[in-house]
């Protein structure tokens, strides 16, 4: 484990959440949501999981709704889903510490 200090906020992270692959900039996971979990992993203030071969930083959770929690960090939008989806959407938001009103119904 390492953690992530040598990045810059522009810098390009990519994630791999339950097997699920994305891409994304460290700014999008950090500038609106400062106190997440996500912001924490990658300002240096929690350790993570790296593959080094690899260069995916590992979290452990089904990323069935990451992109749609990826998707509001970068627009503010969240899509429309059934009830059960929501539901599950916002345990995911909960579960990184996403405070945001438009994400937490």
């Amino acid at each position: 484990m390492q953690i992530m200090k040598d990045h810059t906020f522009s810098s390009l992270v990519r994630l791999n959440i339950g097997g699920k692959k994305f891409c994304t900039t460290i700014d999008t996971l950090t500038q609106d949501e400062p106190d997440s979990m996500l912001a924490a992993m990658f300002r240096g203030r929690l350790t993570v999981s790296e593959d080094p071969d690899k260069g995916y930083v590992f979290i452990d959770r089904d990323g069935k709704h990451f992109r749609h929690i990826l998707n509001c960090l970068r627009d503010g939008v969240v899509p429309t889903l059934t009830d059960a989806g929501y539901s599950e959407l916002t345990r995911e938001a909960e579960y990184y510490q996403l405070l945001r009103e438009s994400i937490l119904f």
